[in-house]
């Protein structure tokens, strides 16, 4: 029976399967959204007693020990997890997963499933890291099996799983063009007309699965804005100070994630850095999570003091979670901080913390830790809601970001001064 049914799905017109593969991964991906966002509320109602979708903000209202006992039972039972994970096989990244060299008897799928799902578990217990990782790892999980029912050569398989990263992320934040971007962008998929309109219906089919509970209303409230030609002078000033403070954060953040701890001693370091992250949640609760708390307390008016402190330790705890051994992405801690050092920048020249300057610098911090402009301007204008009129200033400042950080890449002094930074602070 299966044979016969092999036999006939492998007469179907090549193009005709990669059709149905590529309309398939957007259900799963969208229908895997579904499934994350329903477990990231019951996570953060376990641990917070109310989810980041009904609430300003996440802490508001509950006590100093009840946070301090979720984190802690994350952090521990986080060890545990990505300790026994890893013990006797490896994890693979998204475009690990997309070379030639790794056999399929390496890949565990229901390791690597759960090993994402524990990334959700993880930043609804409170984890200052981001949670758009998961779905795009899942996303991509699914694409494999998904390839081989519709029988595409290994070219177009390897495609079909770049489909399923930017379906997973479109699915999650409701941003199914940005996807598009954020696909060739980062994952080193070559461009055609084909593959784009391609990955455009995997994405697009998945943010229309996925929302049907998926709000597509902005994750942040920012005031009424209006543009003018002043930001353009401003720009100049703002890139000097936060594109060199982006790009070290951005090689900071590669590096420890490149050489997280997975041996035995993660049983220790992991629950240490999160018994620190206790800490300080109980003096600046809004670390917590994946950075939306921190840049809606920002983009609500806060003083220099409270920015400065926020930027710098939202940073540190970031890299020491992560350096730690826990997984987790960065693009809405990156966010957050382009928004928390804007507004440092601001304070400096002595404004009052103009929504267009702050959005702004979270485009600038985007495109350079993302190392991807497209991506970062729409995911900007995907996540606040602001109109079209926005997109020549944020595009202007996005490239123009990502070209001084690829001319910082080549200056000796800034590989000098990241080795010193990441010898200080990672060891």
């Amino acid at each position: 029976m299966l044979k016969d049914l092999s036999r006939f799905f492998r007469k179907i017109p090549y193009n005709f399967r990669l059709f149905l593969a590529v309309i398939l991964q957007g259900i799963v991906s969208g229908l895997s959204g579904i499934f994350l966002h329903y477990l990231l509320e019951m996570v953060e109602s376990l641990a917070f007693g109310q989810s980041e979708h009904h609430t300003g903000f996440l802490t508001d209202g509950v006590s100093s020990s009840r946070i301090g006992l979720s984190l802690i039972i994350v952090g521990l039972s986080s060890s545990f997890v990505w300790y026994f994970l890893q013990k006797k096989s490896q994890i693979f990244s998204i475009k690990a997963q997309m070379k030639d060299d790794i056999s399929q008897c390496k890949l565990h799928f229901f390791k690597q499933l759960f090993h994402s799902i524990w990334q959700i578990i993880v930043v609804g217990g409170g984890a200052p890291i981001g949670k758009e990782a998961a779905p795009r790892e899942i996303g991509t999980l699914f694409a494999r099996p998904i390839g081989k029912i519709c029988f595409l050569s290994k070219k177009d398989q390897i495609f079909l799983l770049a489909c399923g990263a930017g379906a997973g992320l479109a699915a999650v934040y409701q941003v199914p063009l940005t996807s598009v971007f954020f696909v060739f962008e980062t994952l080193g998929i070559a461009l055609s007309l084909k593959r784009f309109l391609l990955v455009g219906l995997t994405t697009y089919v998945s943010t229309y699965t996925a929302g049907f509970v998926i709000s597509d209303h902005a994750l942040y409230q920012i005031p009424a804005i209006t543009w003018s030609l002043k930001e353009m002078w401003i720009i100049p000033l703002l890139l000097l100070f936060l594109t060199p403070l982006a790009w070290l954060f951005g090689r900071l953040s590669k590096e420890v994630s490149s050489n997280r701890i997975k041996d035995k001693r993660i049983l220790l370091t992991l629950p240490s850095a999160f018994l620190f992250l206790v800490g300080l949640a109980s003096y600046f609760p809004h670390l917590l999570g994946n950075g939306r708390m921190m840049a809606q307390e920002v983009l609500n008016g806060s003083n220099g003091k409270t920015v400065l402190i926020l930027f710098i330790l939202k940073a540190l705890v970031v890299l020491i979670t992560l350096c730690a051994g826990a997984y987790g992405g960065t693009l809405t801690p990156s966010f957050a901080l382009g928004i928390a050092g804007a507004a440092l920048f601001d304070i400096i020249l002595g404004g009052d913390n103009q929504p267009t300057i702050l959005l702004l610098g979270s485009v600038c911090f985007l495109s350079v830790t993302l190392r991807a402009p497209w991506s970062a301007t729409g995911l900007v204008i995907g996540f606040t809601g602001i109109g079209l009129d926005s997109l020549p200033y944020l595009l202007v400042t996005s490239f123009l970001a990502y070209g001084f950080a690829k001319l910082l890449d080549r200056f000796p002094w800034a590989s000098i001064l990241y080795k010193m930074s990441k010898n200080r602070v990672i060891r």
